[in-house]
């Protein structure tokens, strides 16, 4: 007899077989990590279709170290930070930084100094001459003077530039009240070389990229907030100081440093002069009668060049 019989009235058979739901504290937190990527994936797949002059228009809107961290992204963002950088930088100078730009130009490049010119400046003689040469600062590394113009102006205006990235590296401790580290007197440890060196590439990509010089100048801007609100809580202080709201801080522009307040004259030559620093905003002085900072390195560069010439011939007239 057979095994089985079948009949007509038997039903087909249905698989209703599911998978087993995980759940678990661990798998919701992959699905949870999963999903962020995904918005994540999406969105930068979102911001990919839109067109570059859009693009463009809503970074501008950013900070500068916003801009550059937008360019890490992917290849596509990092080639329009790039191919954009002079539009974005020049619009962030113009805007946010109207002021800290004067403060603090940038240096000239040799090939942009007349040819006559850079013979003179070079010469063995006249860098000698040049007392950043001989006692360089400690935080402050000396301009090549086979890249850079090094009349008094330019090498101002590299001094001025380093000296706020390590104004800026220290602004922990200040905020903090922990001590700077000294360098002893003809010593160099290796964490201060780094330091210096890497300040140093930094204000050479800025003389090559103004989005990079915006970004010094964000970084002065926030350690001169950070400076101000210091000093500010410290009632002992007598000194006249720099009038800021948190309004004006939030927004993010030096606007508010139009305001009367101390000059600043004095370059810091060593670290602790950080401690009594509010606000280092060299190149200008303030005129009582129009009540206005009046700015006064338009056309030094040019003057120092003259001045260049000048000792030139006298040392070649016969005595």
């Amino acid at each position: 007899m057979p095994r089985h019989v079948t009949s007509d009235d038997d039903e087909p058979l249905e698989d209703k077989t599911a998978a087993l739901s995980l759940r678990s504290k661990r798998t919701g937190r992959m699905w949870k990590k999963q999903a962020k990527r995904d918005r994540k994936r999406e969105a930068v797949l979102t911001l990919t279709k839109l067109p570059t002059e859009l693009i463009l228009e809503c970074l501008k809107l950013l900070q500068p170290g916003d801009v550059l961290r937008f360019g890490f992204v992917n290849r596509r963002f990092r080639s329009l930070v790039d191919a954009n950088a002079a539009v974005l930088g020049g619009a962030f100078l113009g805007t946010r930084y109207p002021l800290l730009v004067q403060c603090f130009p940038l240096p000239k490049r040799l090939a942009e100094v007349d040819a006559a010119l850079q013979a003179l400046l070079v010469h063995p003689k006249r860098q000698s001459q040049l007392g950043i040469h001989r006692k360089p600062y400690q935080h402050v590394p000396p301009p090549d003077p086979n890249v850079l113009c090094t009349c008094l102006t330019c090498v101002m205006s590299w001094n001025n530039l380093c000296l706020v990235l390590d104004f800026a590296h220290w602004q922990d401790n200040l905020d903090k009240g922990e001590p700077i580290p000294i360098v002893p007197r003809g010593q160099s440890p290796q964490w201060n070389q780094q330091l210096v060196h890497r300040n140093a590439n930094i204000v050479r990509l800025a003389i090559r990229d103004p989005l990079w010089h915006a970004r010094i100048l964000e970084t002065h801007l926030d350690s001169t907030i950070r400076s101000i609100r210091r000093h500010a809580k410290n009632k002992g202080n007598k000194r006249k100081h720099v009038e800021m709201t948190d309004e004006e801080a939030e927004l993010g522009t030096d606007r508010f440093l139009s305001k009367p307040g101390p000059s600043s004259f004095e370059f810091p030559y060593i670290r602790d002069e950080y401690y009594l620093l509010e606000a280092y905003l060299p190149n200008r002085t303030w005129r009582t009668p129009e009540q206005k900072w009046l700015y006064i390195i338009e056309g030094q560069h040019e003057r120092d060049l003259g001045m260049v010439v000048h000792f030139a011939k006298r040392v070649q007239e016969p005595t």
